[in-house]
């Protein structure tokens, strides 16, 4: 059985797939490995049904997703905004928001890739001008200060704070509702207070942000919406 094996100083073994379906082992320094290899063989009743389930799962995944076409809507900031998709005589997209609608302006013979990577990146930088308005609005309210903001797209966490300060978020989440954009910047600037989950952690959260199990809510529910190309 093929897996990827990542050592670290953790003290168990633990079994995972990657965004991609790839069977994922974390281990111990100390383990052989003859021993991770067993452990990996006596979950394999369990690895082959989760495997089966996520082919799945990406299967009605990708036949459900956008085709990126005149008409379709799609979300920014909470708001639905139909997308029109204008093909001209250019070489390179471009993408703009004008009066409830994101237009997509590209070469006639666009096909979904480019137009998806389009979309991307236009909602990247929305994301990035966005975010860093807040994070140093609130950062300033909180009295903590950060390194870097990074604009990634990660399936597992909708931000994360290093223990240099630099700052991580989810370019999709400028696809859900504002509050709860503002919540995800203010739990990681807590955590340049709070490097954990405590008690004082959450009750900091909720010093800025009262309603934030409202919106941790919201994401549990309906972030998986938010991939939609």
């Amino acid at each position: 059985m093929q897996y990827q094996l990542i050592r670290s100083k953790r003290k168990t073994i633990a079994i995972s797939f990657d965004r991609d379906g790839n069977l994922v082992v974390k281990a111990p320094y100390f383990l052989k490995n003859f021993e991770i290899d067993a452990f990996v063989q006596s979950k394999a009743e369990w690895i082959e049904a989760t495997a089966i389930r996520l082919a799945r799962e990406k299967e009605r995944h990708e036949s459900s997703r956008l085709k990126l076409e005149n008409g379709d809507t799609l979300p920014y900031l909470g708001e639905q905004r139909v997308l029109s998709v204008i093909r001209e005589d250019r070489k390179r997209a471009k993408v703009c928001s004008a009066m409830e609608r994101i237009l997509l302006v590209v070469p006639y013979e666009a096909d979904y890739e480019y137009r998806r990577n389009a979309l991307e990146k236009w909602y990247r930088k929305e994301a990035s001008d966005i975010i860093e308005e807040k994070a140093s609005e609130y950062a300033m309210r909180l009295s903590v200060s950060f390194q870097d903001i990074h604009i990634k797209d990660t399936k597992s966490r909708w931000g994360s704070c290093s223990g240099k300060g630099n700052l991580n978020f989810n370019w999709r989440l400028v696809m859900a509702p504002e509050p709860v954009l503002d919540y995800v910047v203010i739990h990681e600037l807590c955590h340049l207070r709070y490097m954990d989950h405590s008690e004082h952690f959450w009750n900091l959260v909720a010093e800025f942000c009262p309603a934030y199990k409202q919106y941790r809510k919201w994401l549990k529910e309906h972030g998986e919406s938010l991939y939609l190309f």
